[in-house]
């Protein structure tokens, strides 16, 4: 099995076994093993494995450096790649300054929507609470963390964010969402699609309307929730849509 690529495949399987078990060690001779099949024959290649960001994060659990590894793999994604993108980009995050780190976060958070992986998406939503967080933005913080406890709880992955604290509850209180109810029917229910991580195309599909008029909905419904990408589209726009549903 080890002669082709399958076992690659059982390599890197293992090894995030022994990530998820803290074994770090192990985890690490695992994606090194994966690194040198592929080296050998000529495959290093992100869609088959892509052991540098496996091997960034088992290295970090040791304390050990890793940036340059996650800093290797985007070099060498293409632009359709875009899972691995945003896991990269997270663990680009996590040995970065704090105002960097949130913004390695949002374009991570856009990345894994667009990706699908709803797991990682989790995990990059709740750290981005936090970095916000941290850096005093408690309003966002606030919105962050709650459309990550609803993508948890829609997909079962409570235990990724059950044991995070929930950055701004000791805040003062403010408007937790942008107010929505300046928006149209319409641009509430594209921007709710968005929302929840869908493509312009596929809402496109979904609405029977044109990619154009999809872009100029989510254009004003930016202006006028005063946001500057789809990471900051309030989650509560998918619950108001079911309620008008």
């Amino acid at each position: 099995m080890f002669q082709t690529p399958f076992g690659l495949y059982y390599l890197r399987a293992r090894g995030r076994f022994h990530l998820a078990r803290g074994s770090h060690k192990a985890a690490i001779e695992d994606f090194e093993a994966c690194r040198e099949l592929m080296e050998r024959w000529g495959l290093d290649v992100p869609g088959l494995a892509p052991w540098r960001t496996d091997l960034a994060e088992a290295r970090r659990g040791l304390g050990l450096q890793a940036r340059h590894l996650a800093a290797e793999q985007l070099a060498k994604l293409g632009p359709y790649n875009r899972r691995t993108r945003g896991i990269s980009l997270r663990e680009l995050a996590a040995e970065a300054e704090l105002k960097q780190r949130a913004a390695l976060l949002r374009e991570a958070v856009e990345e894994l929507q667009a990706g699908g992986d709803q797991l990682e998406l989790v995990e990059a939503m709740a750290e981005l609470g936090e970095a916000q967080h941290a850096l005093g933005e408690y309003a966002k913080a606030r919105i962050t963390t709650r459309r990550a406890q609803q993508l948890a709880t829609r997909y079962e992955l409570e235990d990724l964010i059950s044991a995070r604290p929930a950055p701004g509850d000791s805040e003062p209180e403010s408007p937790e969402d942008p107010v929505i109810e300046e928006l149209s029917d319409a641009e509430r229910r594209v921007a709710a699609l968005a929302a929840q991580g869908h493509t312009n195309q596929q809402i496109a599909r979904k609405l029977f309307i044109t990619v154009s008029t999809v872009e100029q909905h989510l254009t004003r419904v930016y202006r006028k929730l005063r946001i500057n990408r789809r990471s900051d589209l309030p989650f509560s726009l998918v619950a108001g849509l079911r309620n008008t549903a």
